[in-house]
């Protein structure tokens, strides 16, 4: 039992409302999923985000006020958290009712999942869970459904929330809850921004999201998030398909395109932002168009730029027809790691991408060893001279020319025209001398 909710247990029992409160919504699904519980929601009756200030006060926790207006808190301590919220209506029953699905639908006594939890093993019994909706009965059936329209209509974020669930949890959707958010999808416009991108990046963040994404266009809600591609035609479609499931084809089988290589590859992916970005460049196929969303759903300034990175980068690596190491060189200079989201980006974009058989992809495994083989290797030898060196070897004096010669220096380090400290101060002197002797 995390020892966040043991605090909270004795808490609520010290002020009487041990036996009124209820863990509801995603920690009940997840924990008849026997998905790990990291964080829990209780709703509570009266004065939740009053009720919660005193608690983590009492616990030394963090407090965050997530929603006023519908008294929502958030405790933190170490790696978990709980989120308390004012119960809706007069009953627990009356609570879930107002809610968006019914596998989120669903309660547990506190007093109950304490009691379950303290003994080994966990859980031992249904029994003790509040479903009003058949939430267990869809889990069974693993179908998404909603509670109500009207819970839908009340906050259109839970439009979106349809398919973040349907995508992680690889759930269908059933046809009256497809049907009701074909008929509000417009509504998602009235969403903040910050929580539609949140829900966007559970589904970016699935390896298999363009079938969501694919349902999220037949329902109308795609378009609605995204009006840059209402003008896309059918053959545009099909491109925007046919990339972003080279994308997720390519990020599944890192080995099989790189192999040998695929492990710094898989590393850097590690970091989420990522492929969510590269994705949601791929679906927004021209740069104004994916620079326009990304401000929309107001993405962080290094989301933005790691998209203006893939377009840009991506026309001048996309035009060269072979690994020039001069070339290469300065871009790996410029790009660092980023260059293998540049690659993927290029790769997935290419209409015959065949990853056993393919020019692109030859080309993007000679450059991701240049990268690995030369580029990095040689960077941990860098610099090999210095700005004191130019002073104490050359005379010269403190200027914007330091810069150049020390750059110049440093990339014919990376070429591995030059390999130690001596080929370093023969090059600089050539070039002062060329430009016109000491200074």
């Amino acid at each position: 039992m995390p020892t966040l909710l043991d605090k909270f247990s004795k808490f609520a029992a010290a002020h009487g409302i041990y036996g009124s409160a209820f863990i509801v919504g995603g920690t009940v699904r997840d924990l008849v999923l026997h998905k790990e519980i990291r964080d829990v929601d209780i709703a509570v009756q009266g004065d939740a985000v009053g009720l919660a200030r005193e608690f983590a006060h009492n616990a030394g926790a963090t407090f965050v006020l997530l929603d006023e207006t519908f008294g929502i808190s958030r405790i933190v301590s170490s790696d978990t958290y709980l989120d308390i919220c004012t119960m809706r209506g007069d009953s627990i029953t009356d609570d879930l009712g107002d809610r968006d699905l019914t596998i989120n639908a669903m309660a547990i006594p506190l007093s109950a999942f304490v009691k379950q939890h303290s003994s080994a093993g966990g859980p031992k019994s249904r029994e003790t869970i509040i479903d009003p909706f058949d939430g267990l009965g869809d889990i069974e059936r693993r179908v998404i459904r909603m509670v109500s329209q009207e819970n839908l209509a009340c906050d259109p974020l839970r439009l979106l929330r349809v398919y973040r669930f349907a995508s992680t949890l690889g759930f269908s959707i059933d046809e009256a809850t497809t049907a009701a958010v074909h008929s509000l999808h417009e509504l998602i416009s009235y969403s903040a921004p910050e929580r539609v991108s949140e829900e966007l990046r559970h589904i970016f963040g699935n390896s298999a999201s363009a079938a969501t994404f694919k349902d999220m266009q037949s329902s109308g809600l795609l378009l609605s998030l995204f009006p840059e591609l209402t003008d896309n035609s059918v053959q545009a479609w099909q491109d925007v398909w046919s990339a972003y499931e080279n994308a997720e084809y390519i990020l599944a089988h890192l080995n099989n395109c790189f192999a040998g290589k695929s492990g710094p590859v898989a590393e850097y992916f590690e970091t989420t932002y990522r492929s969510e970005c590269l994705k949601l460049s791929l679906l927004l196929r021209k740069p104004g168009e994916a620079e326009q969303a990304a401000s929309r759903l107001r993405l962080s300034g290094k989301e933005s730029e790691f998209i203006r990175m893939l377009f840009a980068y991506y026309e001048i690596l996309s035009s060269l027809d072979s690994a020039k190491r001069s070339v290469v060189i300065g871009l790996l200079r410029e790009l660092g790691d980023n260059v293998y989201s540049v690659l993927l980006f290029i790769l997935a974009r290419s209409k015959s991408f065949d990853q056993a058989d393919m020019p692109k992809l030859s080309l993007a495994r000679e450059i991701i060893a240049i990268y690995q083989d030369e580029y990095l290797p040689r960077m941990k030898r860098l610099p090999l001279i210095s700005g004191h060196d130019l002073i104490m070897e050359f005379g010269l004096s403190p200027s914007p020319y330091f810069k150049y010669i020390l750059s110049a220096v440093e990339l014919l380090a990376l070429e591995g025209t030059i390999n130690s400290r001596e080929e370093a101060l023969k090059a600089a002197g050539d070039m002062i001398h060329k430009k016109g002797g000491m200074r």
